[in-house]
């Protein structure tokens, strides 16, 4: 086969939506598209992302009583970005958000329709765990990988990738309508924390610890139960103004899997945070 044939960051863009709570600065290498969903505070309007940093927004969740709701990008909006990146590169991979959780999915369809090479993928997942997809796969776009393999490994992170959250409550869930499955780890004993995985798209309860010293042990679970000891593992660690949990994350998991790579620390944005709240801390990982 020849070069000419091969996808490459040359040729190739990744699109995703502004759930991807990437790490600073990550959005800006050449390649890279993000379409923003919005964030209402009341009349306010806010491009997640674009008009409101994680910081701001988690400052401003604080300071009022108004509770923020949150909408998906237009087809319209999707499309300007899509004939963007297809203007200067051949081939357009748009990874997103669970269509279980948001319609954010459909609107990317629906304008990919009208764009030669695009192509959209529900990756059943949620924040950094979709910065986490597109980084491994522009890994694969810097070697250099056909179009099926390219496809071959995004289906591979959409049906393998797993993401753990450790709510500091699931009150904003709860408010917002998007509690999934994990409604059963609602209220209990102060202090008592939710773990939440996204399963099948959709938000699940895992566990209910009492103090971090648990919930680590819970990870641990967790990613005995996806991984074995000597897996090569890539993963992230991710944050709502928590500042103290992520290293203790990445800790746990380069102790207990030898072969794990920690690629990137990200931020939980504004439509994300409006649901999960601030002090929230989580992780995503593949095996590959």
């Amino acid at each position: 086969m020849s070069t000419a044939e091969l996808l490459t960051l040359e040729n190739t863009a990744v699109v995703l939506d502004s759930t991807c709570d990437p790490p600073d600065g990550w959005l800006d290498q050449p390649g890279l598209y993000m379409v923003p969903l919005k964030v209402h505070f009341g009349d306010q309007m806010f491009r997640d992302g674009v008009d409101m940093t994680y910081r701001e927004f988690f400052a401003k969740l604080a300071e009022t009583d108004i509770l923020p709701t949150t909408s998906q990008p237009t087809v319209g909006e999707f499309l300007a970005v899509y004939e963007e990146a297809r203007a200067k590169y051949d081939h357009v991979f748009s990874l997103h958000i669970s269509g279980e959780m948001s319609g954010t999915v459909r609107a990317a369809e629906q304008a990919a329709e009208q764009v030669g090479n695009v192509y959209v993928y529900d990756l059943r997942t949620v924040t950094a765990a979709l910065a986490l997809g597109a980084e491994r796969l522009r890994a694969r776009l810097e070697k250099g990988c056909t179009l099926e393999e390219a496809h071959a490994y995004v289906r591979h992170y959409r049906d393998n990738g797993r993401l753990l959250i450790h709510a500091a409550t699931l009150e904003y869930l709860r408010r917002g309508g998007r509690i999934g499955r994990a409604a059963s780890l609602v209220g209990g004993v102060f202090d008592i924390k939710p773990l939440i995985c996204a399963e099948d798209g959709v938000l699940t309860g895992y566990a209910k610890v009492r103090g971090l010293k648990k919930a680590l042990a819970a990870m641990e679970r967790f990613i005995d139960e996806h991984s074995k000891p000597d897996d090569e593992i890539w993963f992230c660690t991710i944050d709502a103004i928590n500042e103290e949990e992520p290293p203790l994350i990445r800790e746990l998991i380069e102790r207990i899997r030898p072969n794990a790579h920690w690629v990137f620390q990200g931020h939980v944005a504004a439509v994300v945070g409006t649901h999960i709240g601030p002090g929230t801390s989580a992780f995503a990982m593949i095996v590959e």
